[in-house]
């Protein structure tokens, strides 16, 4: 072979190998980035604080603005003065599509979710229940994430239809997506189901929220934000919880907007984390809010965001317990 053509071999052979290894380099990127990630930010193991009483949970696992809302939300609280050992938080690793897809919220989220409990059904009933042991001065739960107004698929097998306590299935329910199957799978939670698991350690449903919510004294003010679809299927079993008002995001019959990669935040989490900071002065004003006030503004402002992307109005609830007689 002539010098010239062999050099010329040579170096397309280098070029080639270079080029091959750069794009094996990107094909493993993903998974390998996903993985530090995960190892980055596990999941909190602590015992839950002594004072905690404020509850922040993100349950969704396929986009980051659940977790950014709920990172949001505890940075303004303690800058109205509600201190760390105060404040609980809750999260669900991303999916590895989820982290793809948004990868650079995440990776900006990764220092504020480093000390959160995973969201799991059992672990926030736990330690909504230790919370309300403590008689704290008040409680807040913000819970972020999808809604769904029933776990059953639309083609339901019969053989899960008929299980037993199938009907835990076909009740209104928010995903807490580091719990069995995702939190919603019903495969999943009617096979944790049969090996003993309780139902409210498995499905964040009214009934289940509403027993944690009586633990608490009757006196105790209970604020409750509900960011999901079908939200507002709550409110009926919320009525009878002494001493609450909040929030949903949507009506029963309603789904909410901005659960999609590339939002920071849902429409209804922006909106709201920007209205309760222009409103709240300080953390022990939590539960003097003009709660009703702050309702009416953020209904107006989500309609008219709504009605600007020709969306079905998802119409949010105003929840309020019924005097006690």
């Amino acid at each position: 072979m002539h010098p010239a053509r062999g050099r010329i071999a040579t170096s397309l052979l280098r070029a080639v190998a270079t080029i091959g290894l750069a794009l094996a380099l990107v094909g493993c990127g993903v998974p390998l980035a996903y993985t530090r990630f995960g190892e980055t930010v596990p999941y909190s193991t602590a015992p839950l604080p002594e004072r905690a009483h404020v509850f922040l949970v993100a349950g969704g696992s396929d986009v980051a603005n659940f977790a950014q809302e709920i990172v949001a939300q505890r940075e303004l609280l303690r800058e109205r003065g509600v201190q760390p050992d105060e404040i609980a938080c809750y999260w669900a690793m991303p999916t590895r599509e989820a982290f793809r897809r948004d990868r650079a919220q995440y990776r900006r989220l990764a220092a504020e979710l480093a000390g959160c409990y995973p969201a799991n059904t059992a672990i926030v009933r736990e330690h909504l229940a230790r919370a309300a042991a403590r008689e704290p001065p008040f409680l807040y739960l913000y819970v972020t994430t999808h809604g769904l107004a029933s776990l059953l698929p639309p083609d339901v097998p019969k053989d899960l239809l008929e299980a037993p306590d199938a009907e835990m299935l076909d009740q209104y329910a928010l995903q807490l997506a580091a719990g069995p199957g995702r939190g919603a799978h019903p495969a999943f939670l009617m096979a944790a189901r049969r090996a003993g698991a309780a139902v409210d350690d498995l499905v964040f449903s009214p009934a289940m929220l509403t027993r944690a919510l009586l633990a608490f004294p009757a006196a105790t003010p209970k604020i409750v934000v509900l960011q999901a679809c079908h939200a507002g299927g709550f409110a009926p079993a919320l009525a009878g919880v002494p001493g609450l008002v909040g929030l949903a995001a949507a009506r029963h019959d309603r789904t909410s907007f901005g659960c999609d990669p590339g939002p920071d935040m849902t429409i209804f989490g922006a909106i709201y984390t920007r209205l309760l900071a222009a409103r709240l002065t300080a953390a022990l004003a939590l539960p003097a809010l003009d709660w009703r006030a702050l309702y009416d503004a953020l209904q107006a402002e989500i309609a008219a965001a709504e009605a600007s992307q020709a969306v079905t109005p998802s119409l949010p609830v105003f929840l309020e317990s019924r005097p006690e007689p």
